[in-house]
C-alpha cells in the first residue's frame, strides 16, 4: 500500500518516477539520485513506496546536499543520516548521502545514475551551467531527470508571498517593497514576528538578502537552452498534471500515480505558458541524443 505523502510535490515527484519508468530493464540496477535532498523525508518517501509500485525492480537511492547555502542549520545532514538509518538500517546511508561545496563537481562517476531527480532546488542553483553541466555527466546514457520548481516568469513568490519580489534587482528598491508590503498585511512578516519579535527593518532586510542571494530563478527560454547546451532533451511535460494532483488533494481525490505517456504537445505547450505565471512547473530532461548522418 503506498503511504500519504507529507506533500503533494512528493507524491507527484513518485508519479512522474513511475511513469517514465514503465518498461525499464528489470535485469539492472536502476539508482536514482535526489539533489539537495535537505531532511531526507522525500528519500524516505521514495524508498517506501517506488518499490510498491515496482516490486520487480531493484533500485537505490542516493542524495546530497550543499554546506554553504546559508539556510540549513549546523548539524541538519548528520540528523538526515540519522533518520533514513532509522527507518532503513541495512543500508548505509553515511556512503549514500553526501554534502559539500555548492562550487564542487558532484561526488559521483560518469554515466552513474539513472534517474536523478530535485524538489524546489533549481530556483536556488547559484551556478546553473554546473547544475546541468553535472546532471549531464553523471547520467547514463537513456537516463532522464525530473525536477519541480517555480520558474522567473511566476506572480506569488512562494518564499516570502508577496507578489513579484523576485524581480527586483536593487537592493534598496527590494528592502523598501518588502516593508510597505508587510505594512498592508502581506507577506509572512506578522508570523516571523510573533515567533522571533523581529523587527520590521531586520526582516525586510534579512529578506532581501534571501532573495537576492539565496534564489536564482530561471525564464523559460533560459532553461530551454541549457538543455540544449548540455545535450539534454527538454520538455515541461507533466506539469498540468502537478495541478490536478493538487487540486485532487483539495478535494479528497485518490492520488494518481500514473500518468498518460501518449501526450498532446500543444495541451503541454498550452499549459505550461499558462502555468508558469502560477507556481511550479516539471521539467524533464532525458540524455537521449541519438542523432547520426548514416
Amino acid at each position: 500500500m503506498i503511504s500519504k505523502a507529507k506533500s503533494i510535490t512528493h507524491q507527484h515527484l513518485l508519479s512522474v518516477l513511475n511513469t517514465e519508468s514503465e518498461g525499464y530493464s528489470e535485469k539492472r540496477l536502476l539508482r536514482i539520485l535526489d539533489v539537495g535532498c535537505g531532511d531526507g523525508q522525500f528519500i524516505n518517501y521514495l524508498m517506501k513506496n517506488f518499490g510498491v509500485l515496482n516490486p520487480a525492480i531493484d533500485f537505490e537511492v542516493y542524495g546530497f546536499d550543499v554546506n554553504d547555502h546559508g539556510v540549513q542549520s549546523e548539524g541538519y545532514f548528520a540528523n538526515t543520516i540519522e533518520l533514513l538509518s532509522e527507518y532503513f538500517p541495512g543500508i548505509s546511508w553515511e556512503n549514500r548521502l553526501h554534502v559539500f561545496s555548492a562550487k564542487e563537481l558532484w561526488p559521483y562517476p560518469d554515466d552513474f545514475f539513472d534517474v536523478i531527480i530535485s524538489n524546489q532546488v533549481v530556483e536556488h542553483v547559484r551556478d546553473h551551467n554546473l547544475f546541468f553541466s553535472e546532471i549531464n555527466r553523471t547520467l547514463c546514457r537513456g537516463g532522464y531527470s525530473i525536477h519541480l520548481f517555480p520558474l522567473k516568469h511566476y506572480f506569488y513568490e512562494g518564499h516570502l508571498h508577496l507578489p513579484l519580489v523576485h524581480r527586483i534587482l536593487n537592493h534598496d528598491y527590494m528592502v523598501s517593497y518588502i516593508k510597505h508590503l508587510s505594512r498592508l498585511g502581506l507577506g509572512k512578516f506578522k508570523s516571523h514576528n510573533k515567533s522571533s519579535s523581529v523587527s520590521l527593518d531586520e526582516y525586510a532586510e534579512r529578506h532581501a538578502d534571501y532573495m537576492s542571494f539565496f534564489t536564482n530563478y530561471l525564464s523559460y527560454l533560459e532553461v530551454l537552452k541549457l538543455g540544449k547546451e548540455y545535450t539534454l532533451r527538454t520538455s515541461f511535460r507533466y506539469t498540468q498534471e502537478f495541478y490536478i494532483g493538487k487540486l485532487g488533494s483539495m478535494l479528497g481525490l485518490k492520488p494518481k500515480y500514473e500518468y498518460q505517456r501518449n501526450r498532446s504537445s500543444l495541451v503541454d505547450w498550452l499549459s505550461i505558458h499558462v502555468l508558469k505565471y502560477v507556481s511550479s512547473i516539471t521539467l524533464i530532461l532525458h540524455k537521449s541524443e541519438i542523432y547520426t548522418n548514416k
